[in-house]
């Protein structure tokens, strides 16, 4: 039922794009959500995700009881989530990750090429030949003015 809602929805969006249902449609359909998932951080959805992960391997390891467990810690989780500003602490926590592990990359591919470097035999270097200059050695100059 509501899926037949939403795809009517959807081909009035499509047929009536430029008539004033059609831009009413779009704004309540596309820019609403649009605006409201803007304003989401990183850590937000990082969070939202991790929730989501957390309740498919509760209900697929524990089927029915699963589903009843997920739906009775449910509440209390998007409270605690939304008490302690646990998005802002997953932000600082993979900014610090980034931070801390870039040099360390560095550091490691330049460690392989100095390794291994070495142990590969290098390609001679050849001197192209020198061409000549091509400038005009004529006589006169390079525009001839009328007097």
């Amino acid at each position: 039922m509501i899926q037949g809602t939403l795809l009517l929805l959807w081909l009035g969006l499509l047929v009536a794009d430029g008539t004033p249902i059609g831009r009413t449609l779009r704004r309540i359909l596309v820019e609403a959500p649009a605006r409201w998932c803007n304003r989401w951080s990183r850590g937000e959805v990082v969070l939202v995700l991790g929730f989501v992960a957390a309740a498919i391997a509760i209900v697929w390891v524990m089927e029915t009881e699963g589903a009843v467990v997920f739906g009775m810690m449910a509440p209390e989780a998007i409270a605690w989530a939304s008490m302690f500003e646990i998005g802002t602490l997953v932000d600082v926590a993979l900014t610090t990750v980034t931070v801390f592990t870039a040099p360390r990359v560095r550091g490691l591919r330049h460690w392989v090429t100095a390794r291994f470097a070495r142990r590969l035999p290098r390609a001679r270097r050849t001197r192209r030949a020198a061409r000549p200059a091509a400038n005009d050695d004529g006589e006169g100059p390079a525009f001839a003015v009328a007097a």
